[in-house]
């Protein structure tokens, strides 16, 4: 028979099994893995793209060229050869007059092609309710636009003319919103944005003044890696990510990303074991079959070929419905959405569509086919006699073509190696342990309760899961598996969110005060408590430059070229460890029991090569002193807090001139309280970060809006190896029902026993999970995600009977044929 033949005997099998039925299940199983891990893989990689989109918009660019010097315009022309959009910015600190009135402000220079990405929103009119406009270029030549807190420092007015260096600039709008202003807490004073044109004629860009020039890039990812390897940075240049800019949103968007790669991972897994539990009913329902063709002629290999060539038409059918159904999927979440997601969303890449049909494919190969193999090895004897059976492959050689092909699809999905190295090593021998487990347990309970007299529908139950006590151990761990992994997918989302929103919680800090004197301090909190604005804590801060790490010159080591060594540190003390701190070497009360001590931000250490018991020298107020490394920190910096790199002894700072800094929320309609303090403090200095807060909670939002609908996903995938498994055992508990009726058992005994069997099968299952669970959860936390973990706490108590009853409902309906229709009738249905 040629294969063309063969492929066709293949299709009209097929298509007789459709309209039979017998491919309802696989063909269930095979769309669902499909259209979940499709849709997932769409929603992940749309939703990943508009997150960096969004986040990029913080950066003003796709990436940023950052240098104390002006760039080589070489740079610019390899960029626009490239295909890349530029724009250059300058910054620098400089006073702005305005009559008798000054206050140093954070300029900013910018180029016609300014802003390539993100929101630059502006006010042409004075007043809280006039109308905003989204400007797509900054301002005019002669021009310039300032934040509000500028106008009240200078008593200045739209349409005012203020000095800058050698020129004068009319003030023509209000700056509203400028999303790639930034979170650094040290970059404080109120902005002036003004023309690139206007620079010369200002006097500002000499020598010795602190600039900070920028090249911005926006194009495609391939394009500005390439032009990564241009050539050799100058050692006061580097390239700025969003890691640099804003690290609270970078660490929520990689959390982000490891949970929707954890996500799309376990539903893999899901999907894949209902395809192995369907395959194998499937593969069991078609011996006789096999026989047959056998029987009539054919060959094992054409036997083989025919089932194999099944196989993939099934795999194409099944994915393309799951393609369709998919991108259906996608439709109608959008439709629902709405606003809620960002809008506009970015097309998926083909490489998700890929990975999606790709999933079918390698499901089936990996866990369909195994099953299969037997099927060719029929004996054509079995038309005669139907008590023999094919020899099984290997059980090693099964779990092996399993394990290959998940782990292939983990890494494509994830493209984390070490996560999906790690998910399947641990994963692997936890499904080990809890197998040896619960055959061991089954075999202990079966001597244990063969010496007591149950009551009947339990014997019944009891008898039937220890009669073949892999069968029913492989049951337990189908469900435990199913309940683990909403166990988990569940706690992560929960704790992910807790996690966002107590660092970012409604009520953080937005305002932040630098600057404080002294004898400002106790003022200045009671000026804040009369505007109904409650402080933070006050932490002395002195600026400091490091000078020598154990008597040699940081500039005649290797880290002479590190940010830290070539400007000022906020140097502080206090006598609590910061809430975003935790001490990872040495002691904190060394700090404060003995004295010339220091404390060290960790990544700084590591950087510096600096560890316990070295000593620093620093330069600050013309004062040089030396402190002993006493502790080593982590900090986070994604909280809206003051942090700090170097904290000392009170005995270290206690002779320098110092400032203090605070932080305060400040509610959105106090913006006339802001102003008020402005002028009674003008020497304070008040950063407004309420927009850029408000950026971060808005993208937050809406990645826990991703977190939700993954979730579902998961769970339509998890009840799907739930089905499977329950309908995979039925013919067996069919035809014990029928027996049992035809030997005189009651109607209710038998409803009884079933309701007995599921619902401690749901129990078993539930504490199995909730094992595994724990086990899962402390490593992912501790390693991947880096949150605390409390357990499961009160899911011990409810799950277990509500596992129970949920297992026991779907199981009593399947089952309803036993005490529906006569035995005889469900006899001859089974054996034909």
């Amino acid at each position: 028979m040629t294969l063309y033949r063969q492929w066709l005997l293949a299709l009209r099998l097929l298509l007789r099994e459709a309209r039979s039925g017998e491919l309802t299940l696989i063909l269930a199983a095979l769309l669902i893995a499909v259209t979940s891990t499709t849709a997932i893989a769409l929603f992940s990689a749309r939703l990943d793209l508009a997150m960096q989109s969004r986040s990029n918009d913080l950066l003003g660019a796709d990436l940023r060229l950052q240098s104390t010097s002006q760039i080589d315009p070489a740079w610019q022309e390899e960029a626009q050869r490239l295909g890349l959009s530029t724009s250059q910015t300058l910054t620098f600190p400089s006073v702005v007059l305005h009559g008798d009135d000054m206050s140093l402000a954070a300029i900013k220079a910018v180029d016609k092609g300014y802003p390539l990405r993100g929101i630059l929103r502006i006010r042409e009119q004075a007043g809280d309710d006039a109308a905003t406009l989204d400007a797509t270029q900054g301002p005019l030549p002669g021009e310039a636009w300032v934040e509000p807190r500028l106008l009240a420092l200078l008593n200045a007015q739209l349409g005012d003319e203020v000095e800058l260096g050698t020129t004068r600039l009319r003030l023509s709008a209000v700056i509203v919103e400028e999303s790639d202003r930034g979170g650094n807490f040290y970059n404080l004073s109120p902005r002036l944005m003004m023309n690139w044109a206007d620079l010369e004629s200002s006097g500002l860009t000499a020598a010795g003044s602190r600039l900070n020039w920028r090249l911005l890039l926006l194009g495609d990812e391939q394009a500005l890696a390439q032009l990564r390897t241009f050539r050799d940075l100058a050692p006061n240049q580097k390239f700025e990510s969003l890691a640099d800019s804003n690290q609270a949103m970078a660490n929520a968007l990689d959390k982000a990303r490891r949970y929707l790669g954890l996500a799309a991972m376990l539903a893999v897994v899901l999907a894949s074991v209902a395809v192995a539990i369907s395959a194998q009913r499937y593969a069991s329902r078609h011996f006789d079959i096999s026989a047959l063709m056998r029987t009539f002629g054919l060959a094992r290999a054409q036997v083989w070929n025919i089932y194999a060539l099944q196989l993939l038409q099934l795999g194409l059918v099944a994915t393309l419905a799951g393609l369709a159904l998919a991108a259906g999927l996608q439709a109608g979440l959008l439709a629902v959405l709405g606003e809620l997601v960002p809008q506009p969303l970015p097309a998926a890449p083909w490489s998700a569509w890929l990975l999606g049909a790709s999933s079918g494919l390698l499901t089936l190969l990996g866990f369909a086919l195994p099953y299969l193999l037997p099927l060719a090895r029929v004996t054509p004897l079995r038309v005669l006699r139907r008590d023999l059976q094919p020899v099984p492959l290997s059980g090693w050689l099964i779990t092996s073509l399993a394990l290959i092909a998940l782990t292939l699809l983990l890494f494509l999905f994830t493209h984390d190696l070490p996560m999906t190295l790690g998910m399947m090593g641990g994963g692997s021998l936890l499904v080990v342990i809890m197998l040896l487990a619960l055959n061991g347990l089954i075999q202990y309970l079966r001597r244990l309760l063969a010496q007591h007299d149950l009551p009947l529908m339990w014997r019944f139950a009891w008898q039937h899961l220890s009669r073949n006590s892999r069968q029913s151990a492989g049951q337990i761990l189908a469900f435990a598996l199913t309940m683990m992994v909403m166990l988990v997918i569940g706690a992560l989302r929960n704790d992910l969110l807790a996690d966002w929103q107590a660092s970012l919680p409604d009520d953080a800090p937005n305002v932040f005060a630098i600057n404080i004197q002294p004898y400002e301090v106790d003022d200045f909190r009671q000026s804040l408590q009369d505007a109904g604005l409650q402080s933070q804590k006050l932490y002395p801060m002195v600026p400091g430059r490091l000078l020598r790490i154990n008597d040699v010159s940081v500039q005649e080591l290797a880290v002479a070229d590190d940010p830290a060594i070539n400007r000022d540190l906020a140097l502080t003390s206090d006598q609590q460890l910061p809430a975003a701190n935790a001490i990872e070497e040495g002691s904190w009360q060394t700090l404060l029991d003995e004295s010339g001590q220091v404390s060290l931000e960790q990544r700084l250490a590591g950087r510096l090569g600096v560890g316990l018991g070295d000593t620093l020298s620093f330069s600050a107020g013309g004062v040089e002193f030396s402190a002993v490394v006493s502790s080593i920190r982590s900090v986070d910096w994604g909280t809206m807090t003051p942090n700090f790199y170097m904290m000392f002894s009170a005995d270290v700072l206690a002779q320098l001139p110092a400032n203090y800094l605070t932080s305060f929320y400040a509610p959105p309609a106090s913006q006339a309280q802001l102003t008020a303090l402005i002028r009674q403090y003008p020497g304070i200095t008040l950063l407004d970060m309420q927009v850029v807060l408000g950026q971060v909670q808005a993208l937050l939002s809406q990645v826990s809006l991703a977190v939700e609908l993954i979730l579902l996903f998961v769970l339509v995938a998890a009840l799907l190896v739930m089905l499977s498994s329950l309908v995979a055992a039925l013919p067996e508990r069919l035809r014990e029902g029928a027996v049992l009726r035809t030997l005189g058992a009651g109607t209710a005994l038998l409803r009884r026993g079933h309701l007995a069997e599921f619902a401690l099968l749901g129990f078993i299952s539930s504490l199995l999970a909730l094992i595994g669970a724990e086990a899962i959860c402390f490593g992912l936390y501790r390693g991947l995600l880096s949150l605390p973990y409390d357990g499961l706490g009160w899911v011990w108590l409810w799950l277990p009977p509500l596992a129970a009853l949920l297992l026991a409902l779907p199981g009593m309906w399947l089952m309803r044929r036993t005490v529906t229709v006569a035995p005889l009738t469900v006899l001859r249905e089974l054996v034909e």
